[in-house]
């Protein structure tokens, strides 16, 4: 009977949907897709690639060390060959070497390396895609690069927690 005269019953339950409200929002913040903005994501062959891609990405989750290397390459490589002529031809090539030294890593830091490199190609698509309206060479556009560096993202994420 003293806690209800206390007030203290009455605070109790607010307290358990503040910390439930919290947990759910972080439980949403964690389980978010790292493709959450679908807006980057055009419909272009490039976009699709990337969309498919980053599906393909989740089922290298298994996988550990070298194997979710050679994972991470195959899919980035079907990807690199699904865009058909959608990325310049420079900008493909620097890729498909960033996805060659990814397939030789033997460690997490010789991994995240090569990933680097391949972002650092579509990062400058993407500068010219953005002042241009689309990269040399090619028929991607900004979203279709943004939509490339969040699947690199996705890869990334993927190597840190397994690799």
């Amino acid at each position: 009977m003293t806690l209800l005269a206390s007030g203290i019953a009455s605070r109790r339950p607010l307290k358990i949907v503040t910390c439930s409200a919290a947990a759910l929002g972080l439980a949403l913040l964690i389980g978010a897709s790292p493709i959450a903005n679908r807006e980057a994501i055009a419909t272009t062959s490039v976009g699709v690639a990337a969309r498919n891609a980053d599906a393909d990405l989740s089922s290298c989750g298994k996988n550990t060390g070298t194997a979710l290397y050679g994972c991470v390459a195959d899919v980035l490589n079907r990807f690199c060959y699904a865009t058909g002529r959608g990325i310049p031809a420079a900008t493909k090539q620097t890729f498909d070497g960033a996805i060659g030294r990814l397939r030789r890593a033997v460690n997490k830091v010789q991994a995240l390396s090569a990933l680097a490199q391949a972002r650092s190609a579509i990062a400058g698509a993407l500068q010219q895609a953005r002042t241009t309206g689309r990269a040399e060479g090619g028929t991607a556009d900004a979203g279709d690069f943004q939509a490339i560096s969040a699947l690199l993202s996705h890869a990334a994420q993927l190597i840190q927690a397994k690799g």
